[in-house]
């Protein structure tokens, strides 16, 4: 009778998680997120939490802004400069926006930090953080044409996109949306509050980040995408979530 082999199969070891690497307190992120509750802004930390320690030094919450149609508030609006027939419900949502952002970036200058990230209670983890980058930043949003009035009509095309760092051509297309970005000092964010506290009008607070130029990056692939949600400006359900997957590239 032909003898069995009783060697034993082995089985493959299965590969081992890496361990994220621990970059310098001083050189990891802190993020501050602008939601409703503190509810939803714990269900933001637990996901990212897997971070703290290691990408993420500190989490700060930020709570949404609505105004009510007071008349107190209905003069707020008059900072807004949008078209004349613009509801005064979007005007105050809108100018809701401008605050709530406006405080987040209060918040970090009060605090000194570096490496910020904001974030909005829509944004989505989509990939995996990366280590803060080098420059100020967008890390998600939808790239449309310079013509805004174009979006989602004519697609961008951006020769040589590599992953990473990429710079914006004004000249030809605009980031819009602003449910992440990146602020390498606290400066940034002082410049930023500066105009939203100074005498001039501003518009909606993507197409405003845009005007200024105040971020000439993009990170390619988008960290964070905006989900599907009912928009607090909009008040119905967009399709944000598709044109911010890859910035809609």
């Amino acid at each position: 009778m032909p003898r069995r082999d009783r060697t034993k199969k082995r089985t493959p070891k299965k590969a081992s998680a890496k361990p994220l690497k621990t970059l310098p307190q001083n050189k990891q992120y802190n993020i501050y997120i602008i939601c409703k509750n503190k509810k939803l802004y714990n269900e933001h930390v637990k996901i990212l939490r897997k971070y703290q320690g290691t990408k993420v030094h500190s989490f700060h919450y930020v709570k949404a802004v609505f105004l009510k149609p007071t008349s107190a508030n209905k003069k707020k609006t008059q900072k807004l400069k949008t078209r004349h027939n613009t509801l005064m419900k979007s005007r105050l949502r809108k100018i809701g926006c401008i605050y709530a952002h406006r405080n987040a970036l209060r918040k970090i200058v009060k605090n000194q930090t570096n490496n910020n990230v904001i974030l909005e209670e829509d944004a989505t983890l989509d990939h995996l953080l990366p280590q803060p980058p080098k420059s100020s930043t967008y890390l998600g949003g939808w790239i449309v044409p310079k013509q805004v009035t174009l979006a989602g009509k004519k697609k961008v095309h951006i020769p040589n996109l590599k992953n990473g760092l990429n710079e914006i051509d004004f000249d030809r297309f605009k980031v819009l949306m602003t449910h992440a970005y990146f602020m390498k000092t606290h400066d940034v964010a002082k410049k930023i509050l500066q105009v939203i506290e100074g005498p001039d009008k501003i518009k909606n607070y993507d197409i405003f980040l845009n005007d200024y130029q105040f971020f000439h990056k993009f990170y390619y692939p988008a960290i964070f995408v905006q989900s599907s949600h009912v928009s607090d400006i909009d008040n119905k359900v967009n399709d944000n979530d598709k044109r911010s997957k890859n910035y809609g590239l």
